[in-house]
């Protein structure tokens, strides 16, 4: 009952300051737009590009744009500077666990970003009349959880970058290079089998292809099943080198942020 109590405040504090997040919603449903009206201009000239119909291609954008919402927008952006700040302590203090709370503000900001991609999508649809290709019910599932998994990944990683604010003040810049990153290896943009084979085989190994591009791969029936096999091997081995270490340090922060009298 105390975490639907806190998910409801945390739904609650979203709307405190709505400018803040109308600003960031309407700035991914411009980027969805530019990325869209920039691919339909190629594909007036060719019938395939990069191995992608046309359909298939508008589809990939709207996926992208749906799991830009669903597992790399976060609330858990912000730890490192509340750990810094002390604030991290508030939460602490409460008669809940810290990570039960984290995971809380996480699904509520998820909730509230699902509701208004789903209105932006429609939006984008009613412009762009797209054809999406649709896989089949197994298929689908598997996507759906790929997409929690994700999530989960995500997650983590962003509580470990978090743990920087145990030891420096100077939070900012290791986000932003993260999401910057991100941009460019996790299929955000673009589809990453653009890129030569052997950059696709080396980016295979790290955790960032399973953040949007695996599960798009997914969706698109552009995976084989060993690939796919091979995507739910790779996240349940991140999940537990990221989340484990996460711990790890998450302890020895906590033991050096009380000895420090935060």
């Amino acid at each position: 009952m105390k975490y639907l109590i806190l998910l409801k405040m945390y739904w609650q504090n979203s709307w405190v300051y709505p400018v803040s997040f109308m600003m960031w919603r309407f700035r991914q449903f411009i980027s969805t737009f530019a990325a869209i009206t920039v691919w339909v201009a190629i594909f007036q000239t060719q019938q395939s590009a990069f191995g992608y119909s046309r359909d298939s291609m508008i589809s990939y954008i709207f996926l992208t744009g749906f799991l830009q919402s669903m597992i790399l927008a976060t609330q858990t952006g912000g730890l490192a500077q509340q750990i810094y700040a002390g604030e991290i302590s508030n939460t602490l203090l409460k008669p809940l666990n810290i990570f039960g709370a984290f995971i809380v503000q996480e699904l509520s900001d998820k909730f509230l970003n699902f509701s208004f991609v789903i209105i932006e999508t429609i939006i984008l649809i009613q412009i762009f009349h797209p054809v999406f290709v649709l896989p089949p019910l197994s298929l689908f599932l598997l996507f759906l959880i790929t997409v929690i998994l994700g999530a989960v990944l995500l997650f983590f990683m962003m509580l470990l970058l978090g743990t920087l604010g145990f030891w420096s003040p100077d939070t900012w810049g290791p986000r932003f290079l993260f999401y910057i990153f991100v941009d460019f290896t996790a299929g955000k943009l673009f589809p990453l089998n653009i890129f030569p084979k052997i950059l696709q085989d080396i980016l295979a190994l790290t955790p960032f292809p399973y953040l949007t591009y695996a599960q798009t791969q997914i969706f698109l029936q552009h995976a084989s099943s060993n690939q796919i096999l091979k995507t739910f091997l790779m996240l349940g081995f991140w999940i537990v080198v990221i989340a484990s270490a996460f711990s790890l340090i998450w302890r020895k922060g906590i033991k050096d942020y009380g000895a420090a009298g935060h």
